[in-house]
C-alpha cells in the first residue's frame, strides 16, 4: 500500500492511497471516523480504477482539531472491535 498526502491543512487531510483493496478497509475507517463528534466529514472515492487508487478525505469540525489523532483513535477502536470479534469467533468454533 502506498499513501501520498495531497493536502494536510488545519483540520483537513486528503490522501491518495494505492495498492490495496480500498473499499473494505477505508469504508470501515470512514464509518468509525464519522462516529467521532469532532469529525465533520470522512469519505473516499476512487481516483482512477477502483482497485488502483482512491482519495480519502477527513475534515474536522474545528480547524484546530488534529486529523492524525482522529485517524489514530479510529484505528485503535477498529483494532478493539476486531480483537473482540476474533475472540468471539474462536470461542464459538473451539
Amino acid at each position: 500500500m502506498q499513501i501520498e498526502i495531497l493536502k494536510n491543512e488545519e483540520g483537513y487531510l486528503k490522501l491518495n492511497i494505492r495498492g490495496t483493496d480500498p473499499h473494505t478497509l477505508f469504508n470501515l475507517l470512514r464509518e468509525e471516523l464519522i462516529k467521532d463528534d469532532k469529525v465533520d466529514f470522512a469519505g473516499y472515492w476512487r481516483n482512477e480504477s477502483f482497485y488502483e487508487s482512491l482519495i480519502f478525505q477527513l475534515r474536522m469540525k474545528a480547524k484546530t482539531a488534529n486529523t492524525v489523532e482522529a485517524i489514530s483513535g479510529a484505528l485503535d477502536r477498529i483494532g478493539v472491535h476486531a480483537k473482540e470479534f476474533i475472540e468471539l469467533c474462536k470461542s464459538k468454533i473451539e
